[in-house]
Protein backbone atom coordinates (compact mmCIF):
# COMPACT_ATOMS: atom_id res chain seq x y z
CA UNK A 1 0.00 0.00 0.00
CA UNK A 2 2.76 2.30 1.04
CA UNK A 3 4.55 1.99 -2.67
CA UNK A 4 1.02 2.61 -4.55
CA UNK A 5 1.03 6.24 -2.24
CA UNK A 6 5.02 7.00 -2.99
CA UNK A 7 3.75 5.78 -7.30
CA UNK A 8 1.43 8.34 -7.44
CA UNK A 9 3.08 10.71 -5.66
CA UNK A 10 5.64 10.42 -8.29
CA UNK A 11 3.73 10.47 -10.41
CA UNK A 12 1.63 14.14 -9.62
CA UNK A 13 5.28 15.20 -9.47
CA UNK A 14 6.34 14.30 -12.69
CA UNK A 15 3.36 14.79 -15.30
CA UNK A 16 3.48 18.73 -14.31
CA UNK A 17 7.61 18.84 -14.93
CA UNK A 18 7.48 17.19 -17.94
CA UNK A 19 4.12 19.19 -19.57
CA UNK A 20 5.80 22.08 -18.71
CA UNK A 21 9.46 20.92 -20.19
CA UNK A 22 7.26 19.93 -23.51
CA UNK A 23 5.52 23.72 -23.56
CA UNK A 24 8.64 25.39 -23.62
CA UNK A 25 11.07 23.50 -25.41
CA UNK A 26 13.17 25.52 -28.13
CA UNK A 27 11.28 28.59 -26.90
CA UNK A 28 13.42 31.72 -28.19
CA UNK A 29 10.65 34.42 -27.46
CA UNK A 30 11.36 36.07 -23.59
CA UNK A 31 8.04 36.51 -21.84
CA UNK A 32 8.50 40.64 -21.47
CA UNK A 33 10.08 40.86 -25.47
CA UNK A 34 9.24 41.59 -28.52
CA UNK A 35 10.30 39.31 -30.75
CA UNK A 36 11.64 40.42 -34.43
CA UNK A 37 12.97 40.09 -37.53
CA UNK A 38 13.77 42.15 -40.54
CA UNK A 39 13.98 40.64 -43.64
CA UNK A 40 15.33 42.75 -46.51
CA UNK A 41 12.68 43.77 -49.28
CA UNK A 42 13.31 43.73 -52.78
CA UNK A 43 9.73 44.72 -53.57
CA UNK A 44 8.34 48.63 -54.42
CA UNK A 45 7.35 50.32 -51.35
CA UNK A 46 3.89 50.71 -53.01
CA UNK A 47 3.26 47.03 -52.98
CA UNK A 48 4.33 46.69 -49.49
CA UNK A 49 1.46 46.88 -46.60
CA UNK A 50 1.38 46.71 -42.95
CA UNK A 51 -1.42 45.11 -40.80
CA UNK A 52 -1.55 44.94 -37.13
CA UNK A 53 -3.40 41.70 -35.59
CA UNK A 54 -5.42 40.97 -32.04
CA UNK A 55 -4.10 37.45 -31.17
CA UNK A 56 -6.45 35.90 -28.88
CA UNK A 57 -5.76 32.64 -26.89
CA UNK A 58 -0.98 33.22 -26.30
CA UNK A 59 -0.84 31.86 -23.12
CA UNK A 60 3.06 32.26 -22.92
CA UNK A 61 5.97 32.71 -25.16
CA UNK A 62 6.23 29.33 -26.83
CA UNK A 63 2.80 30.51 -28.04
CA UNK A 64 4.28 33.52 -29.94
CA UNK A 65 7.30 32.01 -30.88
CA UNK A 66 5.14 29.11 -33.05
CA UNK A 67 3.32 32.37 -34.07
CA UNK A 68 6.30 33.99 -34.76
CA UNK A 69 7.97 30.94 -37.34
CA UNK A 70 4.31 30.45 -39.04
CA UNK A 71 4.50 34.19 -40.22
CA UNK A 72 7.81 34.38 -40.62
CA UNK A 73 7.21 31.01 -42.98
CA UNK A 74 5.21 32.92 -45.46
CA UNK A 75 6.57 34.05 -49.08
CA UNK A 76 6.02 38.10 -49.01
CA UNK A 77 6.54 38.62 -45.48
CA UNK A 78 9.15 41.52 -45.27
CA UNK A 79 8.71 42.52 -41.43
CA UNK A 80 7.26 41.17 -38.50
CA UNK A 81 7.00 41.23 -34.77
CA UNK A 82 4.56 39.18 -32.36
CA UNK A 83 4.51 40.64 -28.47
CA UNK A 84 3.72 38.80 -25.76
CA UNK A 85 2.37 39.42 -23.39
CA UNK A 86 0.27 41.94 -25.49
CA UNK A 87 -0.85 39.35 -27.48
CA UNK A 88 -0.35 41.98 -30.85
CA UNK A 89 1.13 41.17 -34.20
CA UNK A 90 2.74 43.36 -36.68
CA UNK A 91 3.33 42.51 -40.17
CA UNK A 92 4.44 43.94 -43.13
CA UNK A 93 4.16 42.10 -46.35
CA UNK A 94 4.45 42.16 -49.91
CA UNK A 95 0.63 42.13 -51.01
CA UNK A 96 2.06 41.02 -54.66
CA UNK A 97 2.97 37.80 -53.22
CA UNK A 98 0.78 37.22 -49.85
CA UNK A 99 -2.72 38.74 -48.55
CA UNK A 100 -3.79 40.07 -44.98
CA UNK A 101 -6.37 37.01 -45.33
CA UNK A 102 -3.69 34.40 -46.04
CA UNK A 103 -1.66 35.43 -42.86
CA UNK A 104 -4.74 35.80 -41.25
CA UNK A 105 -5.19 32.34 -41.92
CA UNK A 106 -1.98 30.94 -41.27
CA UNK A 107 -2.24 32.28 -37.63
CA UNK A 108 -5.66 30.66 -37.18
CA UNK A 109 -4.87 27.08 -38.25
CA UNK A 110 -2.03 27.73 -35.29
CA UNK A 111 -5.49 27.48 -33.39
CA UNK A 112 -5.50 31.34 -32.41
CA UNK A 113 -8.66 33.49 -32.79
CA UNK A 114 -7.35 36.65 -35.10
CA UNK A 115 -8.72 40.00 -34.99
CA UNK A 116 -7.90 43.02 -37.59
CA UNK A 117 -7.16 46.25 -35.59
CA UNK A 118 -5.43 48.31 -37.95
CA UNK A 119 -5.28 48.37 -41.78
CA UNK A 120 -1.97 50.69 -41.76
CA UNK A 121 0.58 50.99 -38.87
Amino acid sequence: MNNKKHIIMRSLILVPIIALSLCSYNVQAQSNETVKQEVNADSNSQNIKTIKFKITGITCAGCSNGIYKAIKAVDGVTEHSVEYPGDIAVIRFDKTKTSMETLKAVIEKKGYKVELLKDKV
